[in-house]
């Protein structure tokens, strides 16, 4: 029962934590989940892409990829970069990339560095425990010159 709980939990705080932009269409949405072994156990991340057409202009889309970190079935961080991006056919750009997160049980965020090259954005920073140690956190988001999400 528990198990059910903390499932149903995370995907309501998953679809909370998505912030449509105005006169944006959610197109799709894809979830995976990976098992990271650290020294101090196995942490969840469950990642999640919500993509975003404008309504506005057909060549934009906004992005929001989520990562949620679980650790002994709680919520440890949860990790999100937004970008939006624009693209012709021939090339795709990025014109905007914010993040955004929390943290509980004493985890710190830090080190963030987000970048923008191309059709990508990138996020990279550090998930830190006095106890637990440190653990990378890494966030990319490719856009094709077609307006195809990676």
């Amino acid at each position: 029962m528990k198990k059910i709980t903390a499932i149903l939990l995370t995907s309501v705080i998953l679809m909370c934590a998505v912030i449509i932009p105005a006169g944006a269409v959610q197109q799709s949405t894809t979830q995976t989940t990976e098992i990271i072994h650290t020294e101090f156990g196995d942490i969840e991340k469950i990642s999640a892409v919500f993509v975003f057409d404008s309504a506005a202009r057909s060549s934009s889309r906004t992005v929001k990829a989520t990562d949620t970190y679980k650790y002994d079935g709680k919520i440890i961080a949860e990790v999100a970069l937004t970008a939006t991006f624009g693209y012709d056919g021939t090339t795709a750009w990025v014109t905007s990339a914010n993040s955004s997160f929390s943290t509980y049980d004493r985890w710190v965020y830090g080190n963030e560095r987000i970048t923008k090259s191309g059709g990508t954005a990138s996020l990279s920073a550090t998930l830190s425990h006095a106890i637990h140690g440190t653990l990378a956190v890494n966030i990319s988001i490719t856009c094709s010159p077609t307006g195809a999400i990676t």
